[in-house]
C-alpha cells in the first residue's frame, strides 16, 4: 500500500542511483509505477524502495537447455555449412546460446561433429578446398559473436597462440570462447604469428595461462618447443593436440585433468 506521499522522478533517480533518463525509462515500460502531475512525474517512495530491493536481489541462475541427441544439430549445421548458409549457421548459434547452451556445448557436439565431417569428405574428395575453407571461415565469424570480454573480474589472464606452422584457426577460436566462459580475460593471436612476439606479448601482458592450439601433427615438435620457451614460474602453459575437446580444455584449466600441461 502506498504512503500517499510522493517525490519527483529525479528524487527517485538519485535514490535508485541511476540516471534520470533511465528513471524514466523505468517509468515508460512501467517497471516503475508514477503519475503525471502538472506535466512531472511523481512516484511514491515505497515504489523506489521496492525496485531498489528488486535490483539488489541475486540474479536467478541462468536457464540451461536440455539436449537429448545432439545429433540433429551437428546435422543442420552441417547442411546449412555445405551450401554456404551462413545466416542459418548464426541463427542456429543463437538458438542454441541464446537457450542456454553452453559454448563447451556447442563446440564439441555441434561444431566439431559438422566439421569432422566435412574435413572427411575434403579427404575423400568430394568437396574442394573452397568448400572446406568456406565451412571454417563461416563458423569462425558465427562463434566469434559468442566470444566476448566477460563481465566483471577475470580468473586470469590468458593468451591462445599457435606454432607457426599451424594453418587451422578455429579450434583456437573455439579455446579463447569457452576461456571466455569461462571468465578469463583471453588475447586470441590466431596462427602464423613469429615465437618471439607471441613470447613478448605474453611476456608484456603478464599472462597466467597459454594455450597452444596444435591440431596439425606436423607441428607436434614446434608446440613443444613453443611451450618451453614460454613457460615462467607462475605461469601454466596448456598444449592442445588433435582430437582434444573444449570439456577436456575447460577440465584441464579447473585443474581436472585433460590436456597436456607443463
Amino acid at each position: 500500500m502506498g504512503t500517499g506521499v510522493r517525490v519527483s522522478l529525479t528524487e527517485a533517480a538519485e535514490s535508485l542511483g541511476v540516471h534520470y533518463q533511465t528513471a524514466y525509462r523505468w517509468v515508460r515500460r512501467g517497471v516503475l509505477p508514477a503519475v503525471k502531475v502538472n506535466g512531472s512525474y511523481e512516484v511514491d517512495p515505497v515504489d523506489v524502495e521496492l525496485l531498489r530491493r528488486d535490483r539488489l536481489a541475486p540474479a536467478p541462475p541462468p536457464r540451461t537447455r536440455r539436449v537429448r541427441s545432439w545429433d540433429p544439430f551437428a546435422d543442420r549445421l552441417l547442411d546449412y555449412l555445405l551450401v554456404g548458409d551462413e545466416a542459418r549457421v548464426r541463427e542456429l548459434f543463437a538458438d542454441l546460446v541464446g537457450s542456454g547452451v553452453s559454448l563447451v556445448d556447442l563446440c564439441d557436439h555441434v561444431l566439431a561433429p559438422a566439421l569432422r565431417e566435412i574435413g572427411e569428405r575434403w579427404a575423400r574428395g568430394e568437396l574442394g578446398v573452397a568448400e572446406e575453407h568456406r565451412a571454417s571461415a563461416i563458423c569462425e565469424r558465427a562463434l566469434a559473436r559468442w566470444a566476448p570480454h566477460p563481465p566483471g573480474r577475470p580468473r586470469g589472464v590468458a593468451v591462445v597462440c599457435s606454432p607457426t606452422g599451424e594453418a587451422h584457426e578455429l579450434p583456437g577460436l573455439m579455446a579463447t570462447a569457452v576461456l571466455r566462459e569461462l571468465h578469463w580475460r583471453v588475447h586470441h593471436l590466431g596462427v602464423g604469428v613469429p615465437v618471439d612476439s607471441v613470447e613478448r606479448l605474453v611476456a608484456g601482458e603478464r599472462a597466467d595461462l597459454v594455450v597452444i592450439s596444435a591440431i596439425s601433427p606436423w607441428v607436434s615438435d614446434d608446440a613443444g618447443e613453443l611451450a618451453c620457451r614460454l613457460g615462467a614460474p607462475g605461469r601454466r602453459v596448456l598444449v592442445g593436440r588433435p582430437g582434444l575437446t573444449m570439456s577436456e580444455l575447460a577440465g584441464e584449466v579447473s585443474g581436472q585433468g585433460g590436456a597436456g600441461g607443463r
